[in-house]
């Protein structure tokens, strides 16, 4: 996997969606998907944590497979690492918080869900890109298309030299 359960509850804001999303403590969340001691939850609420712990490591996979199905196309070797290309992270993160929201309804849907949508659609935008051959995983990315970088793109004037000068004018 390109991000851990760890990584997906890596903020308090992010930590506390999926704690409303799975209704479950936020501190509870933290330390299960850290592995932190949970001595003061009882066997229901750890149960329910744990739930919750297989549900994200179950979208993350699929997140991943859907990351790597793109990748595959453009001929990456697979599994790609994640800490080399930290994007990788980035966006399985957007793609399984997308998932995992996608059964919320009425009042929940909200402007989170908004930017979680936003976000799940630039990912999945950003992947395709990845395999046309327009975007690259960033610095050290094998299959970048030499050229690519800070001059990329960038026009290139040549011309003949000057036919006309004060030495051949004879000095007008």
């Amino acid at each position: 996997m390109y991000c851990t359960p760890a990584q997906l509850a890596d903020s308090d804001v992010r930590a506390q969606q999926l704690a409303l999303l799975f209704g479950i403590d936020q501190a509870l969340l933290v330390a299960t998907v850290t592995g932190a001691p949970r001595d003061a939850w009882g066997p229901d609420e750890i149960a329910l944590a744990d739930a919750a712990l297989a549900s994200m490591q179950a979208e993350l996979e699929r997140a991943t497979g859907e990351a790597d199905a793109r990748l595959a196309r453009r001929g990456y070797t697979l599994p790609a690492d994640p800490v080399r290309f930290p994007v990788l992270v980035v966006w399985t993160r957007a793609i399984a918080r997308y998932h995992l929201n996608a059964e919320r309804e009425g009042d929940n849907a909200n402007v989170v869900d908004g930017r979680i949508e936003r976000d799940y659609l630039d990912a999945r935008q950003a992947l395709d890109l990845i395999a046309a051959g327009k975007l690259s995983l960033g610095a050290g990315d094998p299959l970048a298309v030499p050229g690519e970088g800070a001059h990329a793109g960038a026009i290139r004037i040549t011309s003949q030299p000057r036919m006309f000068n004060r030495r051949t004018l004879g000095g007008f």
